[in-house]
């Protein structure tokens, strides 16, 4: 086997995000007249060729008359039978590390190999998305490829730094397929797109108190007294991806219909953050809007964010890694009430899965990492909805629980709905994020006064000092 770098060897999208276009090849005569079947040498034989034969006409040559023939047919038969067989050609994609971090190196690793007949030589592109413009050329076989019972081939890598979160499609593998006696030639495409999932970086809090928590460290507490009919409290209904296994049999019996079980939902107390992803609330309009920011979705069209809405995605991130750090369990929302598994294309598995453990930061991220701002119109609906009450009264139960809201520009009539959907329940925690300090700040004197821990931030903000702030208000 043999390794064989790209050139160049590391691509990086714009620091400004913008689409940046290709250089297109001029168009040539021989691809007007779609010649492109033929190589220069193939072409040069039919020439020839034709030269034979009409010197054969002229001179009355029969031997010159097979030649020539000989010469025209060779080019063309390469063309058809390249045109119609098939080389058995293997593409194996892989990426160190599997999940990229955005604003870091990832390393992509093609091997390529083939069975059978000679595959002759191809000159092969990766496709890359359009930001990075034209992917790294390669040529197979390598001058020293391997040779082996399974086949023969060649490894070839080169690196990708990935400056916005999303899901990437990476390839297919571009090919010049020739015949080996380079006649004939024709594109192929070797294999399909892989998918590469950036993810956001998560940057750690300090070891601070919570907003709204006594202690010396806010220490989520877990000492819940259970009760006989406990298994009522900690029961739900089903819903459909449950699995059987989390059925609890003597509370379906004793309701009459499947109940699930909450995973230590009285041991472990619960933060709901609620990421508000409405386009109003952070794509501001006319003169000043912000500059849209896309999300890749894969194959699917890409989604739309903003400055803005990215600070308070890593926001939720490192505020959901530090509160699951200190005992909670981390259910992430939308200001809808939808769960971000649901709504997002690198949700995990499990639409309500809550976000606790050792892995809880890197199970968020992937969640996180393909979110988008909402696709309905540009009129934002009133957060004071039935679907998000009803979802914060199932999910926020024990007194221990906590709520923070994570909301783009509001105004004084916003807040009171928010007031109005939440309730005055204590322990609710607000961040939003505006375009300039000036703004909100009714808002957030009004959510003060009703007893939430409320802080204005701009996307140049500290999150640290934010946090700080709101610990301060307790």
């Amino acid at each position: 086997m043999s390794t064989q770098s790209a050139e160049p060897t590391e691509f990086r999208e714009s620091p400004s995000r913008s689409r940046r276009i290709a250089t297109e090849q001029p168009v040539t005569l021989r691809a007007k007249l779609h010649l492109g079947f033929l190589t220069a040498r193939g072409w040069g034989l039919f020439a020839t060729g034709t030269i034979a034969l009409l010197g054969a006409f002229l001179l009355g040559r029969r031997e010159l008359l097979a030649v020539s023939l000989f010469l025209l047919l060779v080019p063309l038969l390469a063309a058809f039978l390249l045109r119609f067989g098939k080389a058995d050609l293997k593409v194996t994609r892989t990426f160190n590390p599997q999940q990229a971090i955005t604003d870091s190196g990832v390393r992509v690793r093609l091997h390529i190999m083939h069975e059978g007949r000679d595959a002759g030589i191809m000159q092969l592109r990766e496709t890359l998305p359009t930001d990075f413009g034209a992917g790294p050329g390669f040529s197979y076989p390598s001058r020293t490829s391997g040779h082996g019972p399974a086949g023969s081939g060649s490894w070839y890598e080169y690196r990708l730094r990935l400056a916005t979160r999303g899901i990437y499609s990476i390839g297919p593998v571009q090919a010049q397929v020739a015949d080996v006696f380079g006649l004939s030639a024709r594109p192929a495409t070797l294999d399909a797109p892989s998918a590469l999932l950036a993810l956001p970086q998560c940057n750690a809090l300090e070891p601070t108190g919570i907003p709204g928590e006594h202690g010396s460290h806010g220490q989520a507490s877990s000492n819940r007294r259970l009760t006989p009919d406990s298994f009522e409290v900690m029961t739900r209904e089903y819903r459909p991806g449950d699995t059987v296994r989390r059925i609890h049999w003597p509370a379906t019996a004793r309701r009459g219909a499947l109940m699930v079980r909450q995973e230590d939902y009285r041991a472990t107390p619960r933060a709901v953050l609620m990421l508000d992803r409405s386009r109003a609330a952070f794509l501001s309009q006319g003169v000043g809007a912000d500059p849209v920011v896309s999300i890749p979705q894969f194959t699917s069209p890409p989604k739309d964010s903003s400055k803005r809405f990215e600070w308070g995605l890593h926001a939720a991130l490192d505020i959901g890694a530090f509160l699951a750090d200190t005992g909670f369990g981390i259910d992430l929302i939308d200001h809808r009430g939808d769960s971000i598994n649901e709504v997002s294309a690198s949700g995990t598995e499990d639409p309500y899965e809550l976000f606790a453990g050792t892995y809880a930061s890197t199970r968020m991220a992937q969640s996180l990492a393909a979110l988008g701002l909402e696709d309905a119109a540009p009129v934002r609906r009133d957060p004071a909805s039935a679907t998000l009450g009803a979802a914060l009264k199932e999910r926020l139960r024990e007194r221990g629980d906590r709520l923070v809201l994570i909301l783009g520009e509001t105004t004084r009539a916003q807040a009171d709905s928010w007031l109005e959907v939440v309730g005055t329940r204590s322990r609710v925690t607000v961040l939003c994020v505006v375009s300039r300090h000036d703004q909100g700040h009714g808002a957030i004197a009004h959510l003060r006064q009703a007893g939430w821990s409320a802080v204005a931030v701009t996307p140049h903000s500290s999150l640290a000092e934010a946090w700080a702030e709101l610990g301060k208000q307790t």
